[in-house]
């Protein structure tokens, strides 16, 4: 890594890796389209769906074959330990890391203007008009990656979680391809004002915003997380990175660290743009139709506003606003959105000593996430996967 200290995650060493990519995950991607295997990689993609199968019975190129059946074992540096500690913290809290992930790290993902130039340029997070539906399936991606890396068992032999991230990193392979394509992007894109497409410092930012942010929204809902824990949910998503294609020099050796990374990618790209505006109101469309006809129909404001204002200090930065987001809801939704966030801090206090409590917290985020998950589903022709253990836990259909 770079230099330690409060300039370890300097603007220059940034500014380095938003010029960097992923030469492994191009290369394969590169052979597929010479070769026009769309239709191969998209059955392989729904085919493989643990860890420790293989593409040897495909008709894919070499390259491809060898991508996926080469590292599907942790790297020498995983500890087993750190997992189980991890994974226990998700399985213990991931009701709560849903809500997050929804109004926490996915608008820090959209003040990033590079990044969100992206996003926009594939259409994948865009809706036309009230249609949400290409927004719903990438919702899905990102939370599929979620539970498949942090379930129980998701890093082992038989589970979901390698395969998962080696799936994802084609896909930014694919989508960097075809940003820089001037055949399928003639309006081009310019490399020294917006660094790579989904390059070395925007991966790391995704990274950071599903791990150490969440553990500091966590900490916003009342959670009391030990250092060890902390920082075994860090080490999980490093390992996360290694199969992603991350720079090592980008791994975080703690929470802190991992937080400082988070901050610093966010400052020094945070930005007002239309299509980081675009993103936001298309998730807050979704989100509303979670809480249509009800008194939180305004809730998601209340709530995106509650979980980033933290980072919106630290930056000096009125993130909601550079995001285009009014924070004039009714007064009833500020009082029970207020209600709602104590009452979780209050459950999460006092559930080592009161059983009511606990059952309640826990009653409400459960109906939170089974719904969620509906609305996931509604009119949207894709799977879904729970492991059964984490059902079982959540007590989800």
């Amino acid at each position: 890594m770079n230099e330690t200290g409060s300039s370890k995650w300097n603007n220059e060493f940034l500014k380095s890796m938003s010029l960097k990519t992923d030469p492994l995950g191009e290369a394969v991607i590169t052979e597929l389209i010479a070769n026009n295997d769309f239709i191969a990689l998209r059955n392989l993609f729904t085919q493989l769906d643990y860890n420790g199968e293989t593409s040897s019975d495909s008709d894919l190129p070499k390259a491809v074959v060898d991508y996926f059946n080469a590292e599907l074992t942790l790297p020498l540096w995983a500890n087993y330990e750190k997992i189980r500690i991890a994974q226990n913290v998700f399985a213990t809290y991931c009701a709560e890391i849903s809500l997050l992930l929804n109004f926490k790290s996915l608008p820090l993902c959209y003040s990033c203007k590079n990044g969100a130039k992206v996003l926009a340029a594939t259409g994948r997070l865009a809706q036309s008009g009230k249609d949400t539906s290409k927004l719903v399936r990438r919702l899905l991606e990102t939370a599929q990656m979620v539970i498949n890396v942090m379930s129980p068992d998701g890093l082992s032999p038989r589970g979901k979680g390698i395969i998962t991230v080696k799936k994802v990193r084609l896909y930014h392979a694919t989508i960097r391809y075809f940003v820089l394509s001037e055949k399928y992007n003639p309006a081009g894109w310019d490399v020294e004002e917006f660094g790579q497409p989904i390059n070395q410092e925007e991966m790391a930012g995704t990274l950071m915003s599903f791990s150490a942010l969440i553990l500091d929204g966590l900490e916003q809902l009342g959670v009391k997380l030990s250092a060890i824990e902390k920082d075994s949910y860090m080490h999980c998503w490093n390992i996360v990175g290694h199969f992603i294609g991350l720079d090592p020099q980008l791994y975080p050796a703690n929470y802190q660290e991992g937080w400082d990374l988070g901050i610093a990618i966010i400052k020094r790209n945070q930005s007002q743009s239309e299509d980081g505006k675009f993103l936001t109101e298309s998730l807050l469309d979704f989100s509303a139709d979670f809480f249509k006809s009800t008194i939180f129909q305004k809730m998601p404001v209340y709530l995106m506003n509650y979980f980033i204002k933290d980072v919106s200090a630290r930056i000096d930065i009125d993130i909601l606003k550079l995001l285009g987001v009014s924070k004039q809801v009714p007064f009833r939704v500020k009082l029970l959105g207020w209600v709602f966030i104590c009452f979780m801090k209050i459950g999460h206090r006092f559930e080592k000593h009161s059983i009511i409590i606990k059952r309640l917290a826990h009653k409400y985020l459960l109906r939170y996430m089974q719904g969620l998950i509906d609305v996931y589903l509604k009119n949207n022709n894709v799977a879904f996967y729970i492991p059964d253990t984490l059902k079982a836990n959540l007590k989800l259909k």
